[in-house]
């Protein structure tokens, strides 16, 4: 009977690892609150949220677009590992995160809030979402790769609980600008009980 019993204990956590990411978690809130009082709507994204994540990138990338539409289906659509969401205001996307999940790794592939919706808390909440969501996924490291000179990102990752970590030379494609890659022990956090979001 023991041995019947880790069988099925086995079989079940194959199952579950099994379903896609997005098909298991749920979100903490479908609601986001400002400082400022402005509501925006929060959800999974799904490959109709494409068209949307394609338009924040073109808004903050200078009409570029990193992940294209085929890439960024792909992902929502087959990688079982992929975490995206999206924040929307009165239908108007604003801002997404995506990451994937692996092993005992949270990274972030991408963040992203549309200028008129900076400096409200929106990028805060979203790490804080997937911080959330790597914890109950047993998730022990979370990262995420930076533009050196993005020292406006940098200071909210740091003030968030990333540390720095090594310089990759060249990482990104369009200009080769060196990447500083920056981690989270989530042991640890959760050990300090730290789930406070800064409003920045």
């Amino acid at each position: 009977m023991k041995k019947f019993r880790e069988w099925l204990t086995r079989t079940d956590e194959k199952r579950e690892a099994a379903v896609r990411l997005m098909q298991r978690v749920e979100l903490s809130t479908h609601l986001y609150e400002a400082p400022d009082g402005t509501l925006f709507d929060v959800s999974l994204a799904d490959t109709t949220s494409v068209k949307d994540i394609l338009t924040i990138q073109k808004l903050c990338y200078d009409g570029k677009t990193p992940w294209n539409h085929s890439a960024l289906t792909h992902e929502i659509r087959y990688n079982r590992n992929a975490f995206y969401v999206m924040v929307h205001q009165n239908h108007e996307p604003a801002a997404f995160i995506g990451s994937w999940l692996v092993g005992v790794e949270a990274h972030i592939t991408n963040i992203a809030v549309v200028p008129k919706f900076q400096q409200m808390g929106i990028a805060s909440f979203l790490i804080e979402e997937l911080k959330r969501t790597a914890i109950e996924e047993s998730i022990e490291k979370y990262s995420l790769e930076v533009r050196v000179s993005n020292y406006k990102a940098r200071n909210l990752y740091e003030k968030l609980g990333f540390k720095k970590g090594r310089i990759k030379k060249e990482y990104y494609a369009h200009d080769h600008e060196d990447a500083l890659e920056m981690t989270m022990d989530l042991e640890a956090s959760v050990n300090e009980n730290d789930f406070n979001v800064p409003t920045i």
